[in-house]
């Protein structure tokens, strides 16, 4: 008997072990989604609408912080105007003009749209018009959850050589990206802000490039 015990004590404390081993739900350190955009463009103007759930104040660090839910407006416009102003859905106020990227810009807290498309109406030269964005998902387009999973899953060394004691060491970005067609940036970033970058098909949830950067 006793030595049927001695021949079980490893076995139980294998057991034991893996019983308060933490399973890690890395989606909860995911501290930027970008769940959509939305797009309007002709020969005179392009609209852009992002909608995310993002940390706030957003620190690119390996710590998730308070996340809160956002709207970005960026318009294009084929002449500068002194005072250009936007109304969509429940966000509308004066544009401030981005002189790097020659464009107006509005942002402001909340999902201020929804649905397959929406209205905007632009203000300036003394005129208005209302434009119909759309959402670029079409088809069967991953969620940000769904394409941070891939990463997961294919990463899953990296996230295990971060995480210690049930605690993942790092943060996750993911943003959804247009161009003609959907795709996925997703980040993966530690303390010492060093990111490990990755491009994923937002259909397939194949990736298609990776690279690091460093903070």
């Amino acid at each position: 008997m006793k030595k049927f015990i001695l021949l079980a004590l490893p076995l139980l404390l294998a057991c034991c072990l893996a019983g308060c081993k933490k399973n890690v739900n890395y989606l909860d350190y995911v501290s930027e989604k970008r769940t959509d955009i939305y797009l309007y463009s002709d020969d005179k103007l392009e609209i852009k609408i992002y909608l995310s759930e993002k940390e706030t104040p957003f620190c690119a660090d390996g710590i998730k912080g308070a996340m809160g839910e956002l709207t970005e407006i960026y318009v294009t416009l084929p002449e500068n105007h002194e005072e250009v102003s936007v109304s969509a859905g429940s966000i509308e106020g004066e544009m401030n003009y981005r002189a790097v990227e020659n464009c107006y810009y509005l942002s402001g807290s909340g999902a201020a749209v929804s649905g397959e498309n929406t209205e905007v109406t632009l203000t300036y030269g003394g005129e208005s018009q209302t434009y119909t964005v759309s959402s670029v998902k079409y088809g069967k387009i991953l969620d940000c959850d769904g394409a941070a999973k891939c990463i997961i899953e294919h990463e899953a060394d990296t996230f295990a050589s971060m995480t210690e004691n049930g605690v993942f060491k790092g943060e996750i970005f993911v943003r959804l990206l247009y161009d003609e067609g959907c795709y996925y940036y997703v980040g993966i970033c530690d303390r010492q802000k060093k990111i490990e970058a990755f491009l994923v098909d937002g259909e397939k949830g194949k990736i298609i490039a990776h690279k690091q950067i460093n903070g």
